[in-house]
């Protein structure tokens, strides 16, 4: 599985993006007007959208692996109201922190850092927020300075006021508060748009978009290298999926199962179970000369329980149960449950002669009784009882039980039962 994993590891070794193509980016989507703002930068951006009407599969957000295909990501507008699961996990940030430290460009904007701040968050922006303004009309405080154009913006779309705490300010309002900051972070470069990138395109000026490709350009050039993840890393994340696949932790815990049922820490009934994938591999496995001396004595006591069985083999039950159940697999064996029999173990018998086991048994268990029955047919249940000194409802019960395993039969009468002999049960008192 390793050598597999290795494999498929070197394919994706190198995230770099050779420097004659085009640089890759990750639209991170929730409603139309995102997508109309991914798609304003023609073919070389993918979408994840995550709006609740039809939304892809979130999970790559927390991939590293994944993230790391593209150059840039960007997450302009991620509005809680409309994103399926909501703001930004931890382990999302997380993962995105990751990838920038690794060589990747984020970018985000207003709503997404609003409604996913973390501290964690403005650690990877380099910023402080102070406060949300919410004008109620639009002025022209807000309008964007950038390499000296002026990018009107619309004040009642929201801002939020940021400190730069190591971020470079590229961009500025009127007022002079930051309107565009730019974070180196590791390797890479963490952008933050304190405005609404996509209102500001979609519902404003159409020209923005030259601002974002622009800011986009600059992030890329301050960036040390590609997102980068060594061979090692992609190797551990690859073995963690694997391990961590249901279908791969289903298979470690049946094999913990099968180990434990091997060495004997198990109930006989679940040894069984897990006893049956080894039947095809019997012939390699060292404890057949065992289970050869089990089924021997087994054939000489008839009936045995598995503490006698202990004690006639000299060793502890664990270490015997899996011969068991490998034998009653093989239909070498029955193994009966005698509990309501009075019994509080298990016993063993040759498989088809049940009633010859259960007899012997039932003759050392209960052995005035079984006489008596074996002496004088048709004895009474309330002759039993008084003969054995039980109370007839126990004395009727476990003949019930025993008549299941053809030791006796029970006839009713019409103040009593009749109990007989069956041939199991007799051969035990035939001189």
């Amino acid at each position: 599985m390793l050598i597999i994993i290795l494999l498929m590891s070197s394919g994706l070794v190198s995230s770099n993006t050779p420097q004659n193509q085009s640089y890759r980016i990750l639209f991170v989507c929730s409603d139309l007007e995102d997508v109309t703002l991914a798609n304003s930068f023609g073919n070389n951006g993918d979408i994840l959208y995550l709006g609740k009407d039809l939304p892809d599969d979130r999970s790559p957000l927390s991939d590293i692996l994944y993230l790391s295909k593209y150059d840039e990501i960007w997450i302009p507008d991620l509005n809680v109201q409309w994103t399926e699961g909501g703001r930004l996990s931890e382990g999302e940030i997380g993962a995105l922190t990751e990838y920038v430290q690794s060589g990747g460009v984020l970018v985000i904007g207003l709503n997404t850092y609003t409604q996913s701040w973390s501290r964690k968050l403005d650690a990877l922006l380099g910023v402080r927020v102070l406060r949300l303004e919410s004008p109620i009309e639009d002025g022209e405080d807000l309008d964007i300075v950038f390499n000296e154009r002026v990018y009107p913006y619309n004040d009642t779309y929201q801002a939020v006021i940021i400190r730069p705490e190591g971020a470079k300010v590229i961009a500025r309002y009127r007022n002079g508060n930051p309107a565009i900051t730019l974070n180196s972070y590791g390797s890479g470069v963490a952008v933050l748009m304190t405005f609404n990138p996509v209102k500001a395109y979609v519902e404003g000026n159409p020209s923005f978009v030259d601002l974002y490709r622009e800011v986009s350009s600059e992030a890329l050039k301050e960036r040390k290298n590609p997102p980068t993840i060594s061979n090692t890393k992609k190797t551990l994340i690859l073995l963690k999926r694997v391990i961590l696949h249901p279908i791969t932790l289903g298979l470690l815990v049946f094999i913990l199962l099968e180990i434990l049922a091997y060495l004997g820490l198990m109930p006989l009934g679940l040894t069984v179970f897990f006893a049956a994938p080894f039947i095809p591999f019997w012939g390699i496995i060292k404890r057949r000369k065992r289970c050869t001396s089990v089924l021997e004595i087994i054939s000489m006591m008839r009936g045995v329980t598995l503490s006698e069985l202990s004690n006639e083999m000299g060793e502890k039950v664990r270490r015997l149960k899996f011969c068991i159940a490998i034998l009653k697999l093989k239909r070498k064996i029955s193994i009966l449950d005698i509990s309501r029999l009075g019994g509080r173990d298990y016993l063993i018998t040759l498989h088809g002669l049940e009633s010859e086991g259960v007899a012997a048994w039932a003759v050392e268990m209960y052995p005035r009784l079984m006489e008596r029955i074996a002496l004088h047919p048709g004895v009474t249940i309330l002759d039993l009882a008084r003969s054995s000194n039980m109370p007839p409802y126990e004395v009727l019960q476990l003949l019930r039980e025993m008549s299941r395993y053809g030791v006796v039969e029970i006839r009713k009468m019409p103040f009593d039962y009749e109990v007989y002999s069956t041939r199991a049960l007799l051969r035990w008192f035939e001189v």
